[in-house]
């Protein structure tokens, strides 16, 4: 074990639950499942991270009442005995590895869609569920339950955790976040009752006690029992004080909850200055939380609290954790994204190899298209996540061949890789004097600290994987040639894209930009995607008077829509001015014309015009390479200008197929 972690990597308990360490990866939707059944997919996921030394697993958002209850057409379901079957196949594979697993039960009440349900949605009350910038979400108003129609919604979740216990798990967490039914309840927004389930603290806990009872009955006072709580909701249409959750937790602890799992919930139509995307966000956030309700118990009852706390937020950093744990702020770390990214995560922690640890980007691409699409959860580092059946074989090279790799960025680095890693001799060619292609200019803007450290994974990943790195050499076609490879992986990238516009010249890069070129004090920006506009609040925050011009109707249409929300929120914050379907005519030295949708033309003083209008592919070597070398290929950028996720899924696949 890694001395440096006593306290993370040490034996924990939760209710009567002998757990290996005290990292539990929590619950994410991965609407991988195959109309609600368990697949190979769904078992291949959780097991990998089981194999990579997680200690308990909590299995994604499971439905108790299908189809009502479903937020997206492929989430998992309980609701019925004949999906026991995958699920012990589930439970079993998880702990063939070492882990223990609860399985989380949910219905997702006024969230539920009806274009994936086909039914009116239904809740505690008659209130829709209000648009989050968090997570993109609005919907229509719900249908009340009866008071009988909330017995056996109870009796639903109850009936889950019976089948939970038949299938072999350990236990079941009550999911209480988000857009769930469980939050619904406790809170004084979403539940405006006057019975005996709204309109005090008291009455609306009395869904989940209710619950909790009828498991206790039903499973016994052993079998597991956590809750995911939302301690506090903030925003306009919050309704869940800090002191509501306190009395909540409390509540929890005296009917017998194992295990908290603390989170906090945000109801915001519009992002503000102070809201941080993923991609910037602290390490530990919601650890703090934990302590709150801790410290809350112990005011109630007199006593420490005898309820497990789980706190995390970006705390895959095990310092982080191991402070977090040393000092008593919670009694276990949740692990997300951390895990999705790196499923071992775990073992690398363990073996004192944590540079390997790939970081999250916090780029929040598994959320969006999991909730915006209702496709599975990808991740822009992870290449088989949401990939057929979630394959994490990388079989050894039949022949060991000699492969050379062109570019240095996500793509070229992901493919020499894991080539590396199945045997094969690979020579990697970079004409920069660094390790990180496009990732320098994506790490530069505000608020994507997060990003900076993939740059130095990818390093080493290519020192530990003895791949031949050349650095400031920009290798010929015919210095390819003479090596005589096997193989050659182009990953050659982009070159700026140039427009068609009187004075484009006096146009300098967004990248120069972003690489610290000096600028004046008004700007122009023509090209308002993410570079433009992310290259607008950065200069912005350097107290520039900002213009961006988009011929789109949409600015930054192709951002993950939580970060874009954020974005959009601080541009408006700084006093950018946004000019959307206007196109550019003319760039003088000292001003830019352009004309709107109604055909008026507007001249904008500048001193600086940046040019944010794209990229296109960097495809001549491979064009001169065509038909001279045994295999080739084009991957990343180079193939076609795209997202980190493109990339690295490119290159781990070409990685995988040489």
């Amino acid at each position: 074990m890694n001395s440096k972690y006593p306290n993370l990597l040490s034996p924990g308990t939760i209710g009567s639950l002998e757990i290996r360490n005290k990292t539990v990866m929590c619950a994410m939707g991965m609407s991988q499942s195959d109309q609600g059944f368990v697949n190979q997919a769904v078992i291949n996921h959780y097991a990998e991270r089981a194999k990579g030394g997680i200690g308990l697993i909590m299995v994604e958002v499971t439905c108790v009442d299908a189809p009502v209850g479903l937020n997206t057409s492929r989430m998992l379901v309980i609701d019925d005995d004949k999906y026991i079957p995958g699920m012990a196949k589930l439970a079993d594979a998880i702990h063939q590895h070492g882990a223990k697993c609860l399985l989380q039960i949910s219905h997702t009440g006024r969230g539920s869609r009806r274009a994936v349900t086909g039914h009116q949605p239904v809740a505690p009350s008659a209130v829709a569920m209000p648009y989050s910038f968090m997570m993109g979400l609005s919907n229509e108003e719900p249908r009340a339950l009866t008071i009988e129609e909330i017995h056996e919604i109870e009796d639903k979740y109850a009936q889950a955790a019976v089948r939970a216990k038949k299938a072999g798990f350990d236990g079941i967490e009550l999911h209480s976040v988000g857009y769930y039914m469980g939050q619904q309840f406790l809170s004084s927004t979403a539940n405006i009752r006057t019975d005996e389930y709204g309109g005090n603290p008291e009455n609306r806990v009395r869904f989940h006690l209710n619950i909790i009872r009828k498991i206790k009955e039903l499973c016994g006072k052993d079998f597991t029992v956590a809750v995911k709580l939302s301690a506090v909701e903030q925003g306009e249409d919050a309704g869940i004080t800090m002191q509501d959750g306190m009395y909540y937790a409390k509540r929890f602890q005296e009917e017998g909850v194992d295990a908290l799992e603390v989170l906090a919930g945000t109801w915001k139509k519009e992002a503000s200055m102070e809201d941080i995307p993923d991609s910037g966000s602290p390490k530990g956030q919601a650890i703090g939380l934990c302590m709150a309700l801790k410290m809350g118990i112990q005011q109630m009852t007199g006593k420490p609290a005898a309820i497990k706390m789980i706190g995390g937020g970006r705390a895959q950093d095990p310092a982080v954790a191991e402070a977090a744990l040393a000092s008593g702020q919670c009694d276990f770390i949740f692990i997300g994204k951390g895990v999705l990214v790196q499923p071992d995560l775990v073992n690398l922690i363990e073996q004192d190899r944590e540079e390997e640890i790939r970081p999250c980007l916090g780029c929040g691409v598994c959320i969006d298209v999991q909730l915006q699409d209702g496709a599975c959860a990808r991740c822009s580092g992870n290449a088989v996540l949401g990939n057929g059946d979630n394959d994490y074989t990388i079989p050894p090279a039949q022949k060991p061949k000699k492969v050379i790799v062109v570019g240095g960025g996500v793509a070229g680095v992901e493919a020499a890789r894991i080539a590396a890693v199945r045997g094969h001799q690979v020579s990697l060619y970079e004409k920069a004097d660094k390790i990180g292609g496009q990732i320098f200019y994506a790490a530069a803007p505000p608020h994507k600290e997060n990003m900076a450290p993939l740059i130095p994974y990818l390093e080493h990943q290519l020192e530990v994987k003895h791949v031949d790195v050349h650095l400031n050499e920009k290798i010929t076609p015919e210095k390819i040639l003479e090596l005589k490879p096997d193989a050659v992986v182009c990953a050659t990238g982009v070159v700026p894209s140039t427009l068609p516009i009187p004075g484009f010249s006096h146009t300098i890069n967004a990248k120069e930009v972003l690489d610290g070129k000096e600028t004046g004090e008004q700007i122009v920006i023509i090209g308002g995607g993410s570079v433009g506009c992310e290259t607008a609040e950065y200069l912005a925050e350097k107290g520039k008077k900002v213009t961006v011009i988009e011929m789109l109707d949409t600015m930054a249409e192709k951002m993950v829509n939580v970060a874009r929300t954020i974005l959009m929120g601080h541009l408006k914050g700084l006093g950018v001015t946004l000019l959307t379907s206007c196109k550019c005519l003319e760039i003088t030295d000292s001003s830019v014309a352009c004309q709107d949708k109604e055909g008026t033309v507007h001249t904008i003083p500048a001193d600086t015009v940046v040019a944010a209008v794209g990229d296109k592919a960097d495809n001549a070597l491979y064009r001169e390479l065509e038909g001279k070398v045994p295999e080739l290929y084009n991957i990343g950028d180079s193939a076609k200008p795209d997202s980190i996720a493109a990339s690295v899924s490119q290159g781990y696949y070409c990685g995988l197929g040489l």
